[in-house]
């Protein structure tokens, strides 16, 4: 007689037939090889090239993903360690500022955001099924899951690299 599993305590990540969260890590692992992959053979000219006088070129677009790696990391690690913490909003265009986008290489900017995103791969990789419902108070958003913070993630990267081959593009 087969043994009673029925008390048996399965993990979330690992039901038969689910990816529980995980599918979304997948695009966020992928952005950087995407990324370097649309920018290989760019050329100065064409990284600082504005489509439209009010548009961002590339270098200024990389330099967006890169801080938001940073930032979204930094939230991340916040919400899936502290209790409901407070996540601040950043100024994107102080970063830009700041952060001198136009005056650094694209190499150097992927490469840091490769390093951003290995770390927030690292930590998604590591929470249980449940941890994905633990939130953080957006000042400007509201309270939010790190299920809420990874799926705009993707978005907001996929609306980006979309972006970047309209700038290779035009």
């Amino acid at each position: 007689m087969p043994a009673d599993t029925s008390n048996v305590f399965i993990h979330p990540r690992n039901e038969p037939g689910t990816q529980g969260h995980l599918d979304l890590v997948e695009p966020l692992r992928a952005l950087p090889a995407m990324l370097a992959a649309e920018l290989t053979d760019l050329s100065e000219a064409d990284a600082t090239r504005r489509p439209s006088p009010d548009a961002w070129c590339i270098k200024e677009i990389l330099g967006h993903l890169r801080d938001a790696a940073e930032v979204y990391h930094k939230r991340l690690y916040m919400m899936a360690t502290q209790t409901d913490p407070i996540l601040e909003p950043y100024d994107q265009d102080a970063f830009a500022r700041d952060h001198k986008y136009m005056e650094r290489a694209v190499a150097e900017m992927l490469e840091e955001l490769r390093a951003f995103r290995a770390q927030t791969v690292q930590l998604l990789t590591t929470l249980v099924n449940w941890n994905w419902a633990r939130t953080g108070q957006h000042l400007e958003s509201g309270r939010m899951s790190i299920r809420q913070i990874v799926e705009h993630m993707v978005e907001h990267e996929s609306a980006h690299l979309d972006e970047i081959r309209r700038c290779r593009a035009s």
